[in-house]
């Protein structure tokens, strides 16, 4: 990919898996809409259990081949994602290079315990520095030789389990892609919980969110802010 090539989507994450283990769905339903999808890991996962800096970045590439989307890692240091300064210029940079109309995120806010894999600090710490860097990108004296850039909505998925999600995107149709993408990730199928895979555990979450819009399959997203709406959205299903 070119460094500065213009994106409608940019998704980002703190470790690669992160965003395919959530919403690799959703990103295969914008890639197939004809939208242009760039992934960004803030991390290379080195200090994962499972896995190297090396073979992580091998299965993210491969990650997004099945989903269609390109890629890049940065290097943030993994379970040190804090919301500092240098962290948001660089979501300003990344922001302002690529142009996109639509950010994804981790929610930033989860309070629960450390059993929890959702509330990872780095994943909630990535949802900060994208809300934070976003209000940045729009300041023309901030990194002034790079021009703003002001991101049309900010959505945040890993919704937390005491909260209900704004939206919830169908991906039944593309449900066996999800396995491919997630089952990219060789090296992270090694986790279990309570005798249930980890793809298990992911497929059964997206049967939880699908039960709540009618369909099979769904992956949830949160807004902060208010979402515009028209008569016609009252009958769209």
């Amino acid at each position: 990919m070119e460094e500065s090539a213009l994106y409608d989507v940019i998704v980002f994450s703190p470790h690669p898996d992160d965003a395919e283990m959530t919403i690799a769905g959703t990103m295969i339903r914008l890639v197939r809409s004809g939208r242009r999808v760039l992934s960004i890991a803030l991390t290379g996962g080195e200090k994962g259990t499972f896995g190297t800096r090396e073979t992580r970045a091998l299965e993210f590439r491969a990650a997004n081949e099945v989903m269609g989307s390109d890629g890049k890692i940065l290097d943030f240091p993994d379970t040190e994602v804090t919301n500092g300064p240098s962290g948001r210029l660089e979501i300003v940079r990344q922001v302002r290079l690529h142009r996109p109309q639509i950010v994804l995120a981790p929610y930033h806010t989860n309070r629960f315990g450390h059993h929890d894999g959702s509330a990872n600090s780095d994943h909630w710490a990535t949802g900060q520095l994208v809300r934070d860097g976003l209000k940045l990108a729009r300041f023309r004296n901030v990194m002034p030789e790079v021009p703003p850039h002001d991101v049309d909505r900010l959505f945040y998925y890993m919704v937390p389990k005491d909260m209900l999600p704004t939206f919830v995107v169908d991906v039944t149709d593309v449900i066996e892609d999800v396995r491919r993408a997630i089952g990219a990730y060789e090296t992270q199928m090694k986790i279990w919980r309570a005798e249930n895979s980890i793809l298990e555990l992911l497929v059964a979450l997206r049967q939880f969110h699908g039960i709540r819009i009618g369909k099979r399959y769904g992956e949830a997203f949160l807004s902060d802010e208010a979402l515009a709406f028209g008569p016609d959205h009252f009958f769209t299903a």
